[in-house]
């Protein structure tokens, strides 16, 4: 389930740029997206908050309140050293939707960090 954005002191709010998201209508290129006409591009702005690093080991990410899948990419964050995500999703509905993305890993002193982002609108094409 998704939960509500939630902060962790090692970590700045996760930003999201553009938000609210416009309809894009570029295809995107992965095997489940490719015959959905009904697609979103933003960028996830995530940055460290103290001089002990943080690494990501999961990105959880919903979709309208799903469960959709996990990215387990290992995303190094270290302060004053931005990472950008760039995030598509895509429909076959031509409606409002929302997602999420919860981030899981942990810091160089071994502590757990779990961070939720903002609840992010797709609008309608």
């Amino acid at each position: 389930m998704p939960t509500p954005p939630s902060l962790h002191f090692r970590m700045t709010p996760i930003k999201v740029d553009p938000e609210p998201v416009t309809h894009s209508g570029i295809p995107v290129s992965t095997s489940g997206c490719r015959d959905l006409p009904y697609t979103w591009y933003y960028d996830q702005h995530l940055n460290a908050e103290t001089d002990t690093p943080v690494t990501l080991s999961a990105r959880e990410n919903f979709f309208d309140g799903r469960f959709v899948n996990t990215n387990n990419e290992g995303i190094r964050l270290v302060v004053h050293v931005p990472v950008v995500l760039h995030t598509r999703w895509c429909s076959a509905y031509a409606k409002p939707h929302y997602v999420q993305t919860r981030f899981k890993g942990q810091d160089d002193k071994g502590d757990q960090v779990e961070i939720s982002g903002p609840l992010v609108r797709l609008l309608t094409p």
